[in-house]
């Protein structure tokens, strides 16, 4: 036979071990959401260095705009080559 004190603390138990499993499933996603922002992040600076490269390695100016800021980027070893006639 099992007693009323008894039920209620298998009921607290059990409580406990549904709320422990959803804060651990709840963790572990948003660990995994940081770490998937982090990585897209860090791509997409690789990205954008990468077509910044491939970019000025034609020696035309590139403009680069933020905001209402804009500039013209140019290889510096574009500058220092000999002109060609």
């Amino acid at each position: 036979m099992t007693t009323p004190k008894k039920i209620i603390s298998h009921l607290i138990v059990l409580i406990w071990i549904i709320f422990s499993l959803i804060y651990i499933v709840y963790d572990v996603w948003s660990d995994f959401k940081s770490k998937q922002l982090n990585q897209a992040y860090q791509q997409g600076k690789i990205d954008t260095i990468n077509t910044l490269i491939k970019e000025a390695e034609q020696c035309n100016p590139l403009p680069v705009f933020s905001d209402e800021k804009q500039i013209q980027l140019i290889n510096v070893s574009c500058l220092q080559a000999p002109a060609t006639e």
